[in-house]
Formats: structure tokens, C-alpha cells, sequence
């Protein structure tokens, strides 16, 4: 008789949509599931698979802050410390999920599996796919993913890489891809396909994050006054999302450069979700001339993670220097 090797799989669960179901007259979906319903839908599970949960938290994504997903991160840290643990599930609101993800990604310790999964359906309405993806992404975490694959985000049927992935519908149920790299795997049945491994992963094992990093997205015409309102409230770094190769209009520039001379480190994202920002055009607020004045390029990196980078690499205590190499000396395709 064949033996198998017992997986024990920590099964964090934080709410979001698959938690959540359609309550009174108008039917509105609010949180009403906790992480023991879950699991007793989730039918039989391969005999070498067994789970311990954690009932993390029961609120909707949008309520995670930076500390929260940090806080997570820790928690999963501790119990993948466990000999028993080969790997941790966490179901999660999909509105930020890349972010908890990607916060994940950056700062775990453990180099054991851990997938992100949550619903686009709520909980009792036709086609309610929060069951399938929690299976799915137990079959991933209980399987021999590479360690180098860090944290994957499970949708779908289809398995992507925290770093790439992202939102990109906000209703589909096939809502998340990693535009210009793809998934790194499939699920068929019940059977996980790992096709590649992500081309880069940054990583920055850090005690502490520095939550004030603020996010400003540019539109024509803007002047300085966001972020004047930014530095005024105690920011410590500043991502900001200009136009095309990473240019900006031309009132921003002059603050922005203020900010970086008065200690504040600022990291320069694109709204162009594939190419990224390329220090090419030197007229004022062109890319090549915010390099220039200090601002760091944030390559391909989308505004919001470059931003839970940014808390990260301040809260390990590294220099401006030191941030420009994490982003800019990163091999990019």
C-alpha cells in the first residue's frame, strides 16, 4: 500500500468577497462567512493534505492599511516557522490583494510556499468561485513549487507571481493577469502546472515599514500643491505615476525636486501598464531630468507596489543611495 506524505497546509483568512454574501432587501453583499464554512464546502481533499486555520480578520480589502498587510505578513512568517507547516493560504479581498501580496513578497523570511486566493462571486451566488480557487490554491501550496517562486496569487484556475500581478477588470470573474509576463502556471482538474518562474524578485527582510509614502498620480496641467500637502503631513517618501516613459507635467516639476532636496526620497512610476519608465527625454519634467534632480526611476514597477517597496526599503533603515540601487540596478527585461 503506497504511503503519503502528510502536507499540513496554514490556512490565514482576512474576508473579502469570499466571505461575503448578498443580505437584505437590497441585497447588498457584506461580510456574513467566516473561514469554518469555507472549509466545510471545500469537499474532500487528497488524503495527504490536512489544514490548520487562522481566522485572521472578517472585513473587506479596502480596510487593509500598510500595517495590516505588514502585521500579516509577520503572522504567516511565524506559524511557516512551524516543522508541521509546508506552506500557508491566505483568502483575501481581491481590491488590494496585489498589495498584500507583493507586501508579502518583499519582506517573508520563509522561503515555503504561500498563495494569495479570494472570489470575485459572492458567497450563494450562481457561479461562486471562492471554493474552486481556495482548493486550487491548497493543491499549490501542499505541491513542490520552487522556493524562487515566492508568493503567487491563485485565480482562476491560473497562478501568477506577486510581483507581476495585477487587477485588471473589476467585476470578471477572470479579473487578474500579469500584462507583458503571463501567469507562471495552471491548474488542470486538480493537477498544478508550473510553467516559469518570475524573471526578478526584489526582497528586503526588514522589521519595521515606514508607512508615510504617498502616491500621486499626475493628469495634464497639475501644479505642486499634493505635493505640498504630502510633505506638510510628515511624508517620507513619495511615489508619483507621470505620463508615457515617466515624464510629468511642467508645474511639478520645480516641487519635486524641492522634496528630494529636502530629504525626501521620491521614486518616478509610469501610467503605461507595460514599458515602464525610461530616464530618455531631458526638457523640464521629462524623465532624464528628474534623474537629474534626484528622483529615482521605478523602472516597470506599477505606482502601487513600487510604493510597498518604498515603505519597506525605509523602513530597513536604507539610505537614498541604497534605494536607487534597489530599484534602478534591478535586471529588467
Amino acid at each position: 500500500m503506497q504511503q503519503h506524505t502528510k502536507k499540513k497546509v496554514a490556512v490565514f483568512f482576512t474576508g473579502g468577497t469570499i466571505g461575503m454574501r448578498a443580505e437584505g432587501e437590497e441585497g447588498s453583499v457584506v461580510p456574513a462567512v467566516d473561514l469554518q464554512q469555507l472549509m466545510a464546502d471545500l469537499g474532500k481533499l487528497p488524503e495527504s493534505i490536512t489544514l490548520e486555520p487562522y481566522p485572521w480578520s472578517n472585513f473587506p480589502s479596502p480596510h487593509m492599511t500598510p500595517e495590516l498587510m505588514f502585521k500579516l505578513a509577520r503572522d504567516v512568517d511565524g506559524v511557516l516557522e512551524k516543522s508541521d507547516i509546508c506552506g500557508a493560504v491566505v483568502t483575501h479581498g481581491t481590491d488590494v490583494m496585489e498589495e498584500s501580496a507583493y507586501m508579502m513578497d518583499v519582506t517573508l523570511r520563509s522561503d515555503k510556499p504561500v498563495v494569495f486566493t479570494g472570489a470575485m462571486r459572492s458567497f450563494g451566488e450562481p457561479g461562486y468561485d471562492g471554493i474552486r480557487n481556495l482548493r486550487s490554491a491548497i493543491l499549490a501550496c501542499a505541491g513542490n513549487i520552487p522556493s524562487e517562486m515566492g508568493v503567487l496569487v491563485s485565480m482562476a484556475d491560473r497562478f501568477f507571481a506577486a510581483g507581476e500581478v495585477t487587477k485588471i477588470h473589476s467585476m470578471n470573474i477572470n479579473s487578474f493577469d500579469a500584462p507583458g509576463a503571463g501567469p507562471v502556471g495552471i491548474i488542470v482538474g486538480e493537477k498544478v502546472h508550473i510553467r516559469r518562474c518570475p524573471v526578478r524578485r526584489r526582497s528586503c527582510k526588514t522589521d519595521l515599514i515606514e508607512p508615510k509614502v504617498d502616491l500621486i498620480s499626475f493628469c495634464p496641467g497639475m501644479d505642486g500643491h499634493f505635493i505640498a500637502s504630502a510633505l506638510e503631513h510628515g511624508a517620507k517618501g513619495l511615489v508619483v505615476q507621470g505620463f508615457g516613459a515617466g515624464n510629468v507635467p511642467l508645474r511639478v516639476q520645480e516641487p519635486l525636486s524641492r522634496a528630494v532636496k529636502s530629504g525626501v526620497v521620491v521614486v518616478l512610476t509610469s501610467r503605461c501598464i507595460e514599458g515602464g519608465v525610461w530616464p530618455i527625454y531631458g526638457y523640464p519634467g521629462g524623465a532624464a531630468d528628474l534623474k537629474r534632480h534626484g528622483v529615482i526611476m521605478g523602472g516597470d514597477m506599477p505606482a502601487q507596489k513600487a510604493r510597498i517597496l518604498l515603505m519597506a526599503a525605509l523602513g530597513q533603515g536604507l539610505n537614498t543611495e541604497d534605494i536607487r540601487k534597489f530599484f534602478e540596478e534591478t535586471p529588467r527585461v
